[in-house]
């Protein structure tokens, strides 16, 4: 069986927030994509969305920001069946940095912290997720825990990230 994913396009009005703690800090963005299966194996959704995230540069140039605020990575996941129903979006906010671990032997960056997750019922608060960032930061996985939310981004914990070209990143207070 042989899958592909083409890009969900988000379809919403445009809209950008900035907080103000985050001005004099370069943040990166890209997409987001996953497919999940069901228990035979056939695609049950088809995930993809955007993502946001100061934590891979400082003021100063350093590979990690030692930001400890509330938000300093947040995405936007859009879901549907793979015939195009059950369209809907979730939100993942209010991520809390709880550490940040180097791997010196390939120098990827492990970020663990706890976000909440806007769900159909209800936002699910204090949820564990991992953010695990290449040498290169070109790709990450974000991890959120499977069980925490009833398993509904599919039973594999990963959404994989990419990074949006370095040329198109810039800093947010100065433009360059």
């Amino acid at each position: 069986m042989i899958v592909s994913l083409a890009s969900i396009g988000l379809i919403s009005n445009s809209m950008s927030a900035t907080k103000s703690d985050f001005q004099g800090y370069k943040s990166t963005f890209g997409s987001l994509e996953k497919v999940t299966t069901n228990d035979n194996g056939t695609v049950d959704w088809l995930l993809s969305g955007t993502w946001r995230s100061v934590l891979t540069g400082d003021p100063n140039g350093n590979a990690i920001l030692y930001y400890q605020g509330p938000g300093p990575f947040t995405a936007v996941i859009e879901m549907m069946k793979p015939d195009g129903t059950d369209r809907h979006t979730h939100a993942l906010t209010h991520s809390i940095v709880t550490n940040i671990l180097q791997n010196p032997q390939n120098n990827s960056t492990t970020i663990n912290c706890t976000s909440t997750i806007s769900l159909l019922e209800a936002p699910a608060v204090d949820i564990s997720t991992k953010i695990e960032r290449s040498n290169n930061g070109n790709v990450l996985a974000v991890t959120i825990d499977p069980e925490s939310v009833d398993y509904h981004f599919g039973k594999s914990p990963f959404i994989y990230a990419i990074s949006a070209n370095p040329e198109f990143i810039k800093d947010q207070q100065t433009g360059q």
